[in-house]
């Protein structure tokens, strides 16, 4: 299946409860549920090759191996869901690795990204500092 969803948690109600919901999505993704106390869990993860990866910001911040570090490092090609308990939004980290042998080609890199207008919460968009309507 190529939608494989590793799971890192230490059996918290947040990380247990989202376990029971992704249940519902069995026949869309298949998931694993990795204890983070776990020795050698970034090999077991990674022999489990998942698309994605699901932390809470707590329980990573507790095991250093699983720090985002540490997981960006031994994944320079994943998705990271990270949680935060008690607050009702996520934030999701694409990570990708490229070769750059020099400024030209990074700015190839981040160009792509760039190019999107962004707003901040003002709603005063960087590429738009006049803030006319677009």
């Amino acid at each position: 299946m190529d939608n494989r969803i590793a799971v890192l948690t230490s059996h918290s109600l947040l990380a247990d409860g989202l376990v029971a919901r992704l249940l519902e999505y069995s026949e869309q993704l298949e998931f694993q549920v990795f204890d983070i106390g776990q020795a050698e869990i970034l090999s077991q993860i990674r022999v489990f090759q998942p698309l994605a990866i699901i932390l809470e910001e707590e329980r990573s911040q507790q095991y250093e191996v699983c720090s985002l570090k540490n997981i960006l490092t031994a994944f320079p090609n994943i998705t990271i869901v990270y949680l935060r308990s008690g607050e009702s939004t996520i934030q999701v980290i694409l990570s990708r690795h490229f070769k750059a042998s020099g400024v030209r080609e990074l700015v190839k890199i981040i160009r792509p990204s760039s190019g999107r207008a962004r707003k901040t919460a003002s709603g005063v968009s960087p590429s738009n500092p006049g803030n006319q309507p677009m």
